[in-house]
């Protein structure tokens, strides 16, 4: 190893984008290339754990298959303490308290550009720290081709302003809070971006950080028919291009959630009472609220069509309706607070500061198509408010924001609430103004119920 070689260390998860992401580095020049597999989940005590903690061997040995077929160095490292206080235990507490946290996001902060980029500089001696995420970082004026096509990437921005010309402040945004720090853009292929789950960590952990797959598309070609990231798999020689994704919470599993997490509550769950929210009338028994998150089906037993859930009270009430589209579902605005929303650059951005008044994009949920918003500051929130009704606006959820058409996250925070919705304000819904509550919501194709 001479003085100009650099050191990439990438974590390798036992999947194939991990792998892909390998595959990719091992032909960086000039660099040396160790995996880091980490496991960041004990569950020897639990009455379900065993199911777990098969699968988590069997990653953690498809990782080091991916090791020694690349014939690269192989390290193992736990973050069991760090995950259980920064991310497990501010779940549990966040669903007792009928918030609906997202772990990944949290574990993309804490964990991996946390405890394992810290692990990684620190004692493993690293230049780069390398993931398997589908996002992209703009590197601003940085020349250094380990850290991608920068060239490529401003192109893309600048092209993207050209279409919304009041969002050229990015360019700058940041630069006089610390000139290393990156930009946080949207992957190549839509259909799997991660930018949203990224949305949460701070954009100086960002500044030596390499996204292999950010242009590169999972499953389909490009028009330009450059090679996918299954199809890169197959150089492998043991079926990994044939694995399955990961699907749900990484520390589930394929384990039912209302077991697992009840397992772990510091007291037992209170039962209450279905009310259909228009009628008042009690359709059923739950065996506690916090097992119900709003938007989605209340499964009340011996009903003869589906249910939602609509609302909660403090008093263990769950409101429903048998519909997927109920004005109680619908908000246009959210709030986080201002102190919790982390901009990716480190400062507030520009139009806000000057004018109290950002044209933004918003999504609250992975993958969900963006939602046209403005974002003000209060004493001390943010409001968001969209230009038309948004389903399902829960405390707990993280409000992830774009500019440039959607290509640059600029940053995430928890919502703390919503404001009143179109039920509580008297207001009907407009079928043609509804926005999907996600990237496979199809129920707007639907007729409403009259």
């Amino acid at each position: 190893m001479t003085s100009s070689t650099r050191k990439i260390v990438v974590a390798l998860s036992g999947g194939i984008d991990s792998a892909v992401s390998a595959l990719i580095l091992k032909s960086v020049p000039d660099s040396i290339l160790i995996g880091l597999h980490m496991s960041n989940w004990n569950a020897s005590d639990e009455s379900s754990g065993s199911m777990y903690c098969e699968q988590s061997e069997k990653d953690a040995s498809d990782a080091q298959l991916v090791s020694n077929f690349l014939n690269i160095e192989m390290k193992r490292v736990k973050f069991q303490r760090e995950y259980w206080h920064g991310v497990f235990e501010p779940f549990v507490e966040g669903f007792m308290h009928g918030k609906t946290l997202n772990p990944d996001v949290g574990c993309n902060q804490i964990i991996k550009f946390g405890a394992m980029r810290d692990y990684a500089l620190k004692n493993l001696g690293a230049n780069y720290v390398a993931t398997g995420h589908y996002a992209r970082l703009w590197h601003r004026d940085a020349n250094d081709q380990i850290l991608g096509n920068n060239s490529a990437i401003t192109t893309v921005l600048e092209r993207a302003i050209e279409t919304v010309p009041q969002d050229e402040w990015i360019l700058e945004w940041g630069k006089s809070w610390d000139a290393r720090v990156p930009l946080l853009l949207a992957a190549e292929d839509e259909s799997k971006d991660q930018s949203y789950f990224l949305s949460g960590v701070n954009g100086d952990n960002f500044h030596n950080v390499i996204f292999p797959l950010g242009n590169i598309r999972k499953n389909h070609t490009s028009r330009h028919g450059e090679q996918t990231v299954r199809q890169m798999a197959e150089h492998f020689p043991f079926g990994i291009s044939k694995k399955k994704e990961s699907m749900g919470i990484c520390f589930i599993g394929r384990r039912n959630f209302s077991d697992f997490i009840s397992e772990y509550l510091p007291e037992e769950a209170v039962p209450g009472s279905f009310v259909d929210v228009d009628s008042g009338a009690v359709v059923g028994k739950h065996k506690g609220s916090a097992f119900y998150t709003v938007g989605q089906g209340a499964k009340i037993s011996g009903a003869s069509c589906k249910w939602f859930t609509v609302g909660k009270n403090t008093d263990g009430t769950v409101f429903v309706w048998n519909d997927t589209h109920h004005p109680a579902l619908y908000s246009d605005e959210l709030y986080v607070n201002y102190d919790e929303f982390n901009w990716i650059a480190g400062e507030v951005p520009i139009p806000l500061r000057e004018t109290n008044n950002l044209p933004a994009f918003c999504r609250i949920r992975h993958l969900q198509p963006l939602i046209p918003c403005c974002v003000t500051a209060l004493k001390d929130q943010l409001m968001i408010k969209f230009d038309r009704p948004v389903r399902a606006i829960a405390p707990g959820q993280t409000a992830a924001l774009y500019v440039c058409g959607g290509l640059v996250c600029i940053g995430g925070g928890p919502i703390v609430s919503r404001g009143p919705t179109y039920h509580e304000l008297g207001k009907e819904l407009i079928m043609s103004s509804l926005h999907p509550s996600g990237i496979n919501d199809l129920s707007l194709r639907r007729k409403c119920r009259d």
